[in-house]
């Protein structure tokens, strides 16, 4: 399809957009609307740490700022800025997710003021971070000038939705776009490095390549080497420019310490920002590293070649004295900035450059191609897989179909290729035969996957259309029985076809549960689901319907099967409690009898029943996993005793925090004002809010604003009604750094 360019109209704030939060975050929870929050109140915070917004604001604003500032709302009345002085240092919002099979990763979600704090430094200091990236030869992934544009595509045609898509909201609501507040230079996606004429070039002038990164590299950042980087090395600082407070290197330092709550050994994981900071570091090591292996004799591009993306290096030489040269240097400069090599992770790789992951996923895409295709009309489609094009869908509808086109169509008998068992049985076997772990390739397959099964299903409308307007044309009578037969035989296919695919996809993703191939398991889901709800039409006064009630039913039932299935087998772990968790809100698509059952939801979470039927107390639940549950859950009366349970939890969250520590942390701070927004908290919904908005320290007054504020704002952070399931997902996924 061809991606549509638009010019931005967002403001400076736009930075919450894309660089304040991690990628592992449900795709309904987003700072569309904390940016429309500050824009429409002028929010900002400015190099002396005063926060600003504009005169005449709506009590209920005025009051959400009190909440943020950790202020009174009586103290900001009257007022536009207050200053906040060591109010910015703050508890960001940690949570784990899946790594390895013996360690988690801890991801950070910053305070909201520290997010609007890091507006202005970005505002302000732009042009110095796109020089400070801009200096290594070896990086391929750098910041090189702010974005002026997005793309914006959709991937579900309205010939696949049975319905026009959504128009674009350019104000603010962006999808396949505003990845990052920079535009970057050489590769977004370390996948594209693999397919790139650098990677093949350096396959023909050279013999060796040797893969290393950095271990933990954002755990062992020391806050304080951003200005030895800045400066010229350590040393460099120390004798010419220790304590100038003032400079760009401090002021950055100071920002990054205090939304960790003063932490200057680690840098938090996730938001863009960090690998900003880590680049700029690593830009100083790579021109240091470059400097010394000239000084030793070895020329880049002529002795060696060296790639680096965030902290990944590929480095490809011919001499063995050159790679040890390259590790000693490249040691010793990480070593003078607290990080050393991951010498568990390095590997050396002969001529031809071609690992077994590269193998396994060569044969993968072979495995996908002729799973996600149907014989006979491959040749008649085929140049349409290119770029996927509209012209199909932008066709007025009412034309009436040849009859040449009409007999084509029916001499052609489309196969589609897919059995359960045998994909499942092919792709274990590539895994055997390769010797790689399902964990380094099942985000791959998924995503190819769900590049595949679109193009797919258009395919599929194409024949489906020709036929339908054949049978609706009585000039064409005599190929009605033809057409009535052989789209109930595509019916049946499909719907067999989508069985066996939701049996497959589901194997594939219990080889590794994880956040990313979770979020790529619902992209297929949804799909599915979309396509199986949605009927289709035929022109633009005429609907039909594409399945039997039966045949959706089977699919449907498959799918709440295999989810079920998967919460079973992984019930939702205290440390890690996303994986799994994140398939609920595409599992929400579903119609409500094919949703999870109170308590099959209980026995997923791990809550227990006393003997008299009530429900004990439940598990401590972090603010992403509340807001899931609750969106999951929404209004049915069937959740009625969990949602109050989980609210009494709540409540004890709030409780048993000091209040010395309340307003600091990130996680009560976001929830209380998404809990504020939140339309299916059931019973005395009201007070509840009230409740939770006082316990923040805020007075009877300030929490009803807020409260009646919200009716207006709709949303902080968590989209709770209206959610464009494909939007939001293409959305989240195009935001992906690793795949």
């Amino acid at each position: 399809m061809r991606r549509k360019k638009i010019k931005l109209r967002y403001k400076k704030e736009r930075v919450v957009f894309s660089d304040v939060l991690p990628y592992e975050l449900p795709f309904i929870f987003t700072n569309r609307y904390f940016y429309r929050f500050l824009v429409k109140n002028e929010v900002l915070i400015d190099s002396t740490d005063v926060l600003h917004w504009k005169e005449g604001i709506d009590k209920g604003a005025l009051s959400i700022l009190a909440l943020l500032s950790q202020y009174e709302g009586r103290q900001l009345k009257g007022k536009t800025e207050i200053e906040l002085q060591k109010r910015l240092v703050t508890i960001p919002f940690n949570y784990a997710i899946k790594h390895k099979e013996t360690s988690n990763r801890r991801l950070s979600i910053v305070h909201p003021l520290n997010q609007v704090q890091m507006v202005d430094f970005y505002d302000r200091y732009k042009n110095t971070l796109l020089y400070m990236c801009g200096k290594s030869h070896f990086s391929i992934r750098y910041p090189n000038k702010v974005a002026c544009y997005f793309y914006y595509k959709d991937r579900l045609h309205s010939t696949l939705l049975g319905k026009k898509s959504d128009k674009l909201e350019i104000y603010f609501s962006e999808y396949e776009n505003m990845k990052t507040y920079f535009s970057y230079k050489q590769y977004a996606n370390i996948y594209k490095f693999y397919e790139d004429y650098r990677y093949q070039r350096a396959e023909k002038k050279y013999q060796h390549l040797l893969k290393f990164d950095i271990q933990g590299c954002f755990d062992n950042i020391y806050t304080h080497s951003i200005a030895w980087a800045v400066s010229g090395g350590m040393n460099t600082y120390k004798d010419h420019f220790e304590g100038e407070d003032d400079s760009f290197a401090s002021k950055w330092d100071e920002v990054m310490q205090q939304l960790n709550y003063n932490e200057t050994n680690g840098i938090v994981i996730g938001p863009e920002f960090s690998r900003i900071f880590a680049e700029v570091i690593m830009q100083h090591i790579d021109l240091r590293a470059e400097t010394e292996l000239k000084k030793a004799g070895f020329t880049n591009k002529v002795d060696y070649e060296c790639y680096r993306y965030v902290d990944d290096f590929f480095l490809f030489y011919n001499d063995k004295t050159v790679k040890d040269k390259v590790l000693r240097i490249f040691d010793e400069l990480l070593r003078e900035f607290k990080m050393t090599i991951s010498h568990e992770k390095t590997i050396e790789i002969e001529r031809p450059f071609i690992t077994d992951i590269t193998r396994a996923k060569n044969q993968i895409d072979i495995l996908l191609r002729d799973t996600f295709s149907f014989s006979s009309i491959e040749k008649e489609v085929e140049k349409d897989d290119e770029d996927d094009r509209d012209e199909h869908d932008s066709e007025d509808e009412e034309t009436p179909v040849k009859v040449e086109n009409l007999k084509k169509t029916l001499e052609h008998e489309p196969h589609f290729h897919l059995k359960a068992t045998h994909f499942n049985k092919k792709y274990k076997d590539i895994l055997a035969t390769t010797g790689v772990a399902p964990k380094d390739v099942v985000n791959y397959t998924l995503a190819i996957a769900n590049i595949h099964l679109p193009r797919l299903l258009k395919k599929y409308d194409r024949i489906f259309k020709t036929l339908k307007k054949g049978l609706d044309n009585p000039e064409l009578a005599a190929y009605h029985e033809d057409c009535t037969r052989r789209i109930a035989q595509l019916e049946s296919r499909l719907s067999n076809y989508l069985l066996e695919l939701v049996d497959a996809v589901f194997f594939i993703f219990s080889e590794n549960e994880r956040i990313n191939t979770t979020l790529k398991l619902s992209q297929v889901l949804n799909e599915v689901i979309i396509y199986m709800d949605n009927d289709y039409k035929i022109s633009h006064t005429k609907t039909i319907r594409r399945f039997s009630d039966k045949t959706r039913a089977l699919v449907f039932k498959k799918i709440r099967d295999e989810i079920c299935l998967v919460m079973q087998r992984s019930p939702m772990n205290p440390d890690t409690q996303l994986e799994t968790l994140y398939l609920l809100p595409v599992f929400r698509q579903l119609r409500a009898k094919y949703r999870l059952t109170s308590v099959e939801l209980e026995k997923y979470l791990g809550v227990r029943r006393k003997e008299d039927g009530t429900l004990a107390d439940m598990p401590r639940l972090n603010a992403i996993a509340i807001i899931i549950l609750l969106y999951y859950m929404g209004a049915s009366f069937e959740y009625d005793d969990l949602r109050e349970a989980l609210k009494v939890e709540i409540m004890k969250m709030y409780e048993g925090m000091p209040s010395t520590r309340m307003h600091r942390s990130a996680e009560m701070v976001i929830l209380a004002l998404d809990l504020a927004a939140c339309p299916y908290l059931g019973r005395n919904q009201r007070s509840y809010k009230q409740k939770i908005l006082q316990s923040m320290g805020l007075s009877r007054a300030d929490a009803l604003y807020i409260a009646e504020y919200m009716k207006t704002q709709k949303y902080m952070f968590t989209k709770w009604t209206g959610v464009n399931v494909t939007k939001e997902l293409n959305a989240k996924i195009s935001q992906e750094v690793y795949s």
